[in-house]
């Protein structure tokens, strides 16, 4: 099975992306302005997308051309698509496939859910500072982010395996 995600197809790249995690993580304990913490978290977040794209653009496997691999499963399959009409499964007519007010309510719920799914990470990460400073660390985010680092990593290097033994 080919994968196509190849943001983890190498051992660097899973370095790469596990550092990006744990850098902006810590960020809270060396830079307190909230501007300047959104600045460099864009910046590591640019600086280690191209990383990791400059890392994982050397392909391991010459076999997986996605134009080939495409052209290989629409002749397995048929010519079937979404083009209603005939010698087509939808039939004329039927917009419920290329609908735009489905398209656009699927992005906002994507957009809601993952706003709320970032404001409970931020919720929780200030409970678990707070708890952690109450403890006796002196820069409890610099732990947080080398524990989420660590997690990232594991949780890449495990579906890498998994993956390589599907292959």
């Amino acid at each position: 099975m080919t994968d196509y995600y190849s943001l983890d197809d190498t051992l660097a790249g899973r370095i790469a992306q596990a550092g990006m995690v744990g850098a902006t993580v810590a960020l809270p304990d060396y830079i307190s302005s909230r501007p300047l913490r959104a600045l460099a978290t864009a910046g590591v977040g640019a600086g280690g997308a191209a990383l990791v794209a400059v890392l994982n653009s050397f392909d391991e496997d010459p076999d997986n051309d996605p134009t080939v691999m495409f052209d290989q499963l629409r002749r397995s399959i048929g010519e079937i698509g979404s083009v209603p009409g005939p010698g087509s499964d939808t039939p004329a007519g039927d917009f419920s496939t290329d609908s735009p007010v489905q398209t656009w309510t699927v992005i906002i719920g994507a957009l809601a859910v993952l706003t709320a799914l970032l404001r409970l990470d931020a919720a929780l990460q200030r409970r678990l500072v707070a708890w952690l400073r109450r403890c006796g660390l002196s820069r409890p985010n610099t732990w947080l982010g080398g524990v989420a680092a660590a997690v990232v990593f594991a949780i890449a290097e495990i579906a890498h395996q998994r993956r390589g033994q599907r292959a």
